[in-house]
């Protein structure tokens, strides 16, 4: 099976030296890829900047911002795949302008943000055959309101599978995470665990889910 997965963050930017992110390590997307490889499958990854490191066996894609992301995983994605993971945290929005050189720090600077594109949407547009998961990151909300907002992220955009979490209670980076698994049937509850052994339940519920996977 081939398998693009996206991982880590983007970086908009403001001008020369400054740019919007967010504090994604890459280790849940990283986690996801080498399950995928050890399990047979053609892992391709689609990174944003990280600090961690990639296997030499998995190829890589370096981006920065989100519109190189998007675009670079849908031009992949031409190339023929059974399966998007969405694990990046791609930046929900950017500046409108790149201010060239580096803006004077003792004045006082208003941004204005424009949304960026949305990948897991764009990719169903154009890959309506794709299986595609998506993640749900939300800050400190009850687990009621969380999986009600994965679940219309699952609905709205005709996904496969949703993978929710709170990053307020396992923030960016940190070692161990706790999920909800949706596929629009039934929510699957996977406990504070490291990320090797969640990228495992994903799996485990990817091959289940997945109409021409053979067990």
């Amino acid at each position: 099976m081939r398998v693009l997965i996206t991982m880590g963050p983007t970086r908009e930017p403001i001008d020369s030296v400054r740019f919007i992110s967010n504090a994604s390590s890459g280790k849940m997307g990283l986690a996801l890829a080498k399950e995928g490889k050890k399990r047979g499958h053609e892992v391709v990854v689609v990174s944003g900047p990280v600090g961690v490191e990639i296997p030499d066996e998995i190829k890589v894609i370096n981006v920065k911002t989100a519109e190189e992301m998007v675009n670079s995983t849908l031009g992949e994605l031409r190339g023929g795949y059974d399966l998007m993971i969405s694990a990046a945290a791609i930046a929900d929005y950017s500046p409108e302008e790149l201010r060239e050189g580096k803006m004077d720090s003792s004045k006082e600077v208003v941004l204005r943000l424009k949304p960026t594109p949305k990948l897991t949407r764009l990719a169903r547009e154009k890959f309506p055959g794709l299986f595609i998961v998506a993640f749900k990151a939300e800050v400190n909300l009850p687990e009621e309101e969380l999986l009600e907002r994965a679940g219309k992220k699952l609905t709205e955009e005709n996904l496969n599978l949703v993978v929710a979490n709170d990053i307020g209670r396992n923030i960016f980076g940190s070692e161990k995470t706790e999920v909800w698994i949706l596929d629009g049937k039934e929510v699957r509850h996977v406990p504070t665990a490291d990320k090797a052994s969640i990228a495992g339940d994903i799996w485990n519920a990817i091959e289940a889910a997945m109409p021409f996977f053979t067990h």
